[in-house]
């Protein structure tokens, strides 16, 4: 138990107490059963010794509840179960009216589903009820507590069968559609008469086989007909009702199947919707061209394409070596939009620039290059892409900034800047798209994109370079200077839009100095996290801010609440890359290991899968990619299941020969391929591809 730290009381079953958790070491959170022996000599309960054996024998399915551990403690053992936010019956409960139909649909689908698995690994669970059905924070739903289960056998020669269960998902469909349960008995009797009164007297005519029960007439019934289902549950749908009598048929043979149902709606167009919108969240139908794509191809193929990309097998992807320029890459990034397309218009395109003084774009499906530009008069050094707008900004090294149509490489304006720009960054607000300027003199510029019209130049940092970093919203601008005394500023964006004669933009200080790096959370609209030393200089801190504002007369003052700060570790090396992920997790690259902290301080995890330094890291919410000179790529995925996500090290990705390369130096990542710029030795760079591709036929 030392490696758990108790967080609070769950509940208590038959055999046993169970709490919430925290793993030590790996700060998951899981669910203990202490289960207690009273008599040594009788030991393990039979109940607790079925359950154990039944989450043995599945243990690979995703909708029923995981076993992670059985472990002894004092007198007793203890069983770590995978922790879940509440189960079906709390949800009902807790819900104003019955449910809406599209969260019926997902239960229903999410149970049948785990019926299925558990009928085809023979095991009935005979106790399936709204409080065994645990809801997860993201809304999955797991099958638990499997203290009654048992073995079946599918040719029928065992007493259980799956009918015994399809029984039981007819009255948790009821309770769902109803809101309260359909036969709401508190005893046996009280509740067979609820039944009778709904489902009609069993005759040996409907149900032939009624006659050989145990317990046959030795209780008298009157004959009572059938109340037709859509009196019952007015608000439910026909094809709802249809299904419902379906499971509650009294003849047994005659109930359909967990399989069978999933088969039928495997059919139904609004089914793999549904699925779709539950799985991926951004999949709204305003958000998404189908194009010639059913609902179910872009369903299939999206898993297909994922399981590959989480994969990475050899048979998984395409290789290839895109060469054209004639000077080191400096920068790069996607163009295309960042969409799932499987009806044979999916596309892939990146934009680079480069010390030979071209931009150029690349077609990583076809594994060709689209078009260059015409060389410029000095090297570039930087760019930004629009992917709505199919525009590509670049910046040479004079401080020249310059719009180019990203179809053709067509040149649209241009702005100079005085000197050399430090920092560059695209920035999508609902007013139009930007282009925020950071100039080696210490100002940002804000120009209107396409066409670089100047809404306004600020004075930041006046004779220090400066760094730039928009808020996943664009609401937020974060600027600093590395290591000075200076402190960073963040700035409202609005109030870089109309800057009139005299007027200072909406902005504030933030108390620290020393200024190594930052990152915005993705998932919060003003959650910044930055690296800087304390006060007397000597220890590396990670503080967390939120940012909000507040009108004050005729202009918006900013809010700053600090939510969490820590130091970290003497042992580790200044950190040199940092990143965030979901809302509470940092990303933090000190040589050639990665390491996951949450931002309050608890170290997650640490890899060291390179051989040399880590040159770049992308992330985004499905997996974390780096680059390293050791000529390698290395792709994670997250699971986030628990409360922090978890970070899984899956497959390198090989770069060429370290004959004729140094490593890869920058890598990106779009919905179907992954790119790395890989420097050769002799001074250029081309571009390493790997195109993940799934055939829906």
């Amino acid at each position: 138990m030392e490696q758990y730290c108790i967080l609070g009381r769950i509940g208590e079953g038959a055999h046993g107490i169970v709490f919430k958790a925290k793993h030590v070491e790996t700060g998951e959170i899981v669910a203990l059963k202490k289960v207690a022996l009273r008599r040594l000599e009788d030991g393990i309960p039979n109940q607790v010794l079925r359950e154990i054996k039944a989450l043995q024998e599945i243990e690979d399915s995703q909708y029923v509840v995981q076993l992670k551990a059985v472990f002894p403690h004092g007198a007793g053992f203890v069983l770590a179960f995978e922790f879940m936010l509440s189960d079906l019956a709390e949800v009902v409960r807790h819900t104003q009216r019955p449910l809406a139909q599209a969260q019926v649909k997902s239960y229903l689908q999410m149970l049948l589903k785990g019926i299925a698995f558990c009928h085809a690994n023979n095991i009935v669970h005979r106790d399936l009820k709204p409080a065994n059905l645990l809801i997860s924070a993201s809304g999955q739903l797991k099958i638990a507590d499997f203290g009654l289960a048992r073995v079946f056998s599918p040719d029928g020669n065992r007493l259980y069968t799956h009918q015994v269960a399809t029984r039981a998902v007819g009255c948790i469909l009821g309770e769902l559609l109803n809101g309260s349960p359909l036969f709401p008995g508190e005893n046996d009797i009280e509740q067979l008469c609820c039944v009778l009164r709904i489902l009609g007297t069993p005759s040996p005519q409907v149900w032939p086989e009624i006659t050989e029960l145990p317990d046959y007439n030795k209780i008298s019934f009157k004959e009572q007909a059938p109340v037709p289902l859509e009196e019952v549950l007015p608000d439910a749908s026909p094809q709802a009702l249809d299904l419902l009598g379906r499971f509650l048929l009294y003849p047994p043979q005659q109930r359909i199947s967990a399989s069978q149902v999933w088969n039928e709606a495997s059919r139904t167009k609004e089914l793999w919707r549904q699925l779709c919108l539950r799985r991926w969240s951004s999949c709204k139908a305003s958000q998404m061209t189908l194009g010639t794509q059913t609902w179910k191809q872009y369903y299939l193929c999206r898993s297909e394409l994922e399981f590959r990309m989480a994969s990475g097998r050899p048979e998984d992807f395409t290789c290839r070596a895109l060469a054209g320029h004639k000077g080191e890459i400096d920068d790069l990034a996607y163009i295309s939009t960042n969409e799932y397309r499987f009806d044979g218009r999916e596309k892939s395109v990146v934009c680079t620039v480069s010390s030979d003084g071209t931009v150029r774009a690349w077609d990583l499906h076809e594994g060709m290059e689209l078009w260059s530009s015409p060389v410029q008069s000095a090297a570039l050094v930087n760019l930004v892409t629009y992917p709505r707008l199919q525009l590509v900004v670049t910046v040479d090294e004079r401080g020249l900034i310059k719009v180019w149509e990203a179809e053709n490489g067509c040149e649209q304006a241009a702005f100079l800047l005085p000197m050399y720009s430090s920092a560059l960054e695209a920035c999508d607000i609902p007013e139009g798209p930007l282009l925020l300027a950071a100039c080696a003199e210490g100002a940002v510029y804000t120009l209107t994109v396409p066409w670089l019209q100047l809404l306004s130049r600020v004075n930041v940092f006046p004779g220090n370079p400066a760094s730039l970093l928009c808020s996943p919203d664009g609401q937020w601008v974060f600027a600093s200077t590395q290591n000075s005394d200076l402190s960073p500023e963040v700035f409202y964006t609005q109030s870089l839009l109309r800057q009139s004669e005299g007027e200072t933009p909406a902005s504030t200080a933030l108390p620290i100095w020393l200024t190594s790096r930052a990152c915005w959370a993705p998932d919060e609209a003003a959650r910044l996290t930055v690296m800087h030393r304390n006060d007397n200089g000597m220890q590396l801190v990670i503080t967390t801010y939120e940012l909000g504002t507040r009108q004050c007369r005729d202009r918006a003052e900013i809010l700053v609440q600090q939510i969490a700060s820590f130091l970290l570790p003497d042992t580790m090396m200044p950190p040199h890359l940092m990143k965030g992920h979901g809302s509470q997790v940092i990303l933090l690259v000190s040589g050639s290991e990665l390491v996951l902290f949450t931002i309050h301080g608890l170290q997650l995890v640490a890899f060291q899968d390179h051989q040399r330094p880590i040159t770049a890291m992308w992330v985004d919410q499905t997996r974390v990619i780096t680059s390293s000179f050791d000529l390698s790529l290395r792709v994670y995925m997250w699971n986030k299941e628990n409360k922090f996500p978890v970070l899984k090290s899956c497959y390198h990705l090989l770069g060429g020969s370290h004959r004729w390369a140094s490593g890869f130096t920058h890598v990106e990542s779009d919905s179907m391929s992954i790119v790395g710029v890989e420097a050769r030795n002799i001074g250029t760079s081309i571009l390493r591809s790997y195109y993940f591709q799934v055939q829906c036929g």
